[in-house]
């Protein structure tokens, strides 16, 4: 045994400093990280070699981290794929589980890591407050003398892989997670591609879309780059043209395609990775020519909803599309309110309800299935349709805001989670005398978590708005 705190400790202390600093760098974190892991090797197999690996793990995390919030910062494209990796790296450190007080206080700072944007200033400060044992003792590995080893053959390592790290732009601006793209029109595709290095015998790179879709729904560009001369990476970039041929209906999910890449010919070395922005999710949905209410503004709510929805993964698909049915119902009825003044005066809430039966009834995507003072959670919901449960209001003394009807919102998240539903809808009358302009129908639609002691669940609030000047009123 050896004392090897002198060995060992510099590299905790620049572990410390960088976490600390104002502005740290992700370089200068995995670095610290590096010389940290390198320190956990000179303990060999004592106890504190675990601890030390679990620090450098954690530091690891953090670089990530810090590397996500500039990406962000940047405007980087897909910048959340350093957040993943340090989310990923986080969960390998939950299954190690390591039972240390150490390992365990490290884990509980750092599990903010997965939430959806965590606060990476704080997660910095947590673990660089973290008070580490000190080791003084190591346990290196015995180690056979030479005349007891057996000779190794000498391997040559295989060539690194070729990666091809790409980015595209459609019509001139980035290509976001899901790109909205007008269909039946001709689109800009720019690719911009780096390539880390060039095998021999290949003489021009190809890069092609690979899809599940129907071809005939699309035309999506191939790009090719003959082999260039001098030392690598080598960057490229070429625009292409690209359509979508069929709109997409509001329940249907992105088209998506992969982007493929290999040397030619197909004799020389494969294959490529293809890393970056590899992947270009679409969206085609178009309300001009597949209208869902009649009101454009509500129809393009209606879509970032539904895009609201799937990124929640713990909503289903056939939950989302009957809260989207329900919505889009609802929608046409904030139009009307608006456009007809369908409530100039205060209505009570039963009024106000078989009203809205009527207008749901009449839907023909939704008709017989809609229920009137169904059970849920001990209580009798207003509407239900599919078990979407519809809590209904009507106020006829002070004029809402859509901040003001989140008051509401968690009796109907309690009869969604009685049915074992991930979300709930809120209609909203407001028929209070008005005398100012009224607000555009889509800004009275928002869907907004309510907090539970394990996991959110989701409200869809409609303010429908009654009570409207005339607008010759609003000149005098």
């Amino acid at each position: 045994m050896t004392d090897v705190l002198e060995q060992v400790f510099p590299s905790r202390i620049e572990a410390i400093a960088a976490l600390r600093a104002a502005a740290p760098s992700f370089d200068r974190l995995k670095a610290a990280a590096a010389a940290v892991r390198e320190a956990a090797a000179v303990y060999g197999r004592a106890p504190a070699a675990r601890i030390w690996t679990a620090f450098a793990d954690g530091l690891d995390c953090i670089a990530q981290l810090e590397a996500w919030r500039v990406a962000v910062l940047s405007a980087e494209v897909d910048a959340d794929r350093h957040l993943r990796a340090a989310q990923r790296r986080f969960e390998g450190m939950e299954a190690s589980g390591g039972a240390t007080l150490f390992e365990t206080e490290l884990r509980a700072r750092l599990r903010p890591l997965t939430e959806p944007e965590p606060d990476a200033d704080g997660l910095r400060s947590a673990l660089g407050t973290l008070p580490m044992p000190i080791a003084l003792f190591a346990d290196p590995e015995p180690q056979l003398p030479s005349w007891a080893r057996e000779p190794r053959e000498q391997v040559t390592p295989p060539p690194e892989l070729a990666v091809a790290f790409l980015a595209f732009a459609i019509d001139g601006r980035s290509a976001e997670r899901i790109h909205w793209l007008a269909p039946q029109q001709t689109h800009d595709l720019k690719l911009e591609v780096k390539v880390s290095r060039w095998p021999e015998g290949a003489d021009r790179i190809r890069l092609s879309p690979v899809s599940v879709e129907p071809a005939r729904t699309f035309d999506l560009p191939t790009f090719e780059f003959d082999r260039p001369s001098g030392p690598g990476p080598y960057t490229f970039s070429e625009t292409g043209r690209m359509v979508l041929h069929t709109p997409q209906a509001l329940e249907a999910r992105p088209y998506e395609f992969l982007y493929a890449a290999e040397f030619s010919p197909l004799e020389s070395e494969q294959p490529v990775v293809v890393a970056g922005q590899r992947i270009l999710r679409l969206n085609g949905s178009d309300p001009r020519q597949n209208p869902i209410t009649g009101y454009p503004g509500i129809d393009r709510k209606l879509i970032a909803i539904r895009d609201q929805l799937r990124r929640e993964p713990r909503i289903s698909e056939p939950e989302a599309a009957d809260v989207l049915q329900v919505l889009a119902a609802l929608g046409n009825l904030m139009g009307q309110a608006v456009q007809d003044a369908r409530y100039p005066q205060p209505i009570s809430e039963a009024a106000f309800q078989d009203d809205v039966r009527q207008m749901l009834r009449g839907s023909r995507f939704i008709g017989v299935e809609l229920e009137e003072q169904a059970h849920a959670a001990g209580g009798r919901t207003d509407l239900s349709y599919r078990g979407v449960r519809i809590e209904l209001k009507s106020e006829r003394v002070r004029s809402l805001t859509l901040e003001d009807c989140k008051r509401y919102a968690a009796q109907a998240a309690t009869y969604a989670i009685g049915t074992n539903r991930l979300v709930g809808v809120l209609c909203v009358l407001d028929a209070t005398p008005k005398t100012a302009v009224p607000f555009p129908v889509e800004d009275g639609i928002e869907i907004v978590p309510v907090e539970t002691a394990t996991s959110p669940v989701y409200v869809a609030i409609c303010l429908v708005q009654g009570g409207l000047p005339r607008p010759s009123d609003l000149s005098r």
